[in-house]
């Protein structure tokens, strides 16, 4: 039985990261409720996963809200400036563009291109101190760069979603299941498994910029 409860044994370690999991996400769903707060507590979330993957952890709680008020001010900004281009592209190829096909592409062109910081923006934040026009330039160059990984990304925050409208139209039953589950763990799940990889892509931008240095 006391191997168990050894600190070393994986179970332990187990139970120890899916106790951290369901705590980070309570957290973030509670800082998140007055909405214009939810970039900086996305941010406040990649921030303890990807030191967590980085095995940098110390407490939970005391992390989250460190880098929820380190990085709020920058974070909440690129959270509704995310938002409002979003908006604005909506708008251009659902309304304004109807049936106007070189609108409809040129917003398509400019969403792929605003895809491409929204992945990376929140988590460079979270890890690199730096000024939000250049936060945003390095989003674009790490996502057209490191192309695999923001496919993997992507497909990480792609899966829920799309595993909820499945079950909406063949499993409604099932659908209230992992809804329920979702609240326990979902978005820091999703934030802990995207967090592989934005450790690689961040080792390798900083391995790239020391070797420019040199």
């Amino acid at each position: 039985m006391d191997r168990f409860f050894n600190p070393d044994s994986p179970l332990y370690r187990f139970l120890s990261r899916l106790g951290d999991l369901i705590l980070l996400n309570i957290l973030f769903i509670l800082t998140s409720i007055p909405v214009i707060t939810i970039g900086a507590s996305l941010s406040a979330l990649l921030s303890v996963t990807i030191k967590g993957v980085r095995r940098e952890d110390s407490y939970i709680a005391r992390s989250y809200f460190s880098a929820l008020k380190e990085n709020f001010c920058k974070a909440t900004i690129l959270w509704l400036l995310l938002a409002a281009v979003w908006l604005i592209l909506g708008i251009d190829v659902f309304i304004l563009a109807k049936g106007i096909g070189f609108f409809v592409f040129f917003g398509g062109v400019c969403g792929v291109i605003w895809l491409l910081i929204t992945v990376y923006a929140l988590a460079l934040q979270a890890r690199f101190e730096n000024s939000i026009r250049n936060t945003i330039f390095n989003s674009l160059v790490a996502g057209m760069r490191f192309l695999p990984q923001t496919i993997g990304i992507l497909g990480i925050l792609m899966f829920c979603p799309v595993l909820m409208i499945f079950l909406a139209v063949f499993s409604p039953t099932l659908l209230g299941w992992f809804c329920s589950l979702f609240l326990f763990i979902g978005f820091s799940g999703i934030a802990w498994c995207s967090s592989f990889l934005y450790r690689k892509v961040f080792d390798q931008m900083q391995e790239i910029e020391q070797n420019s240095h040199n």
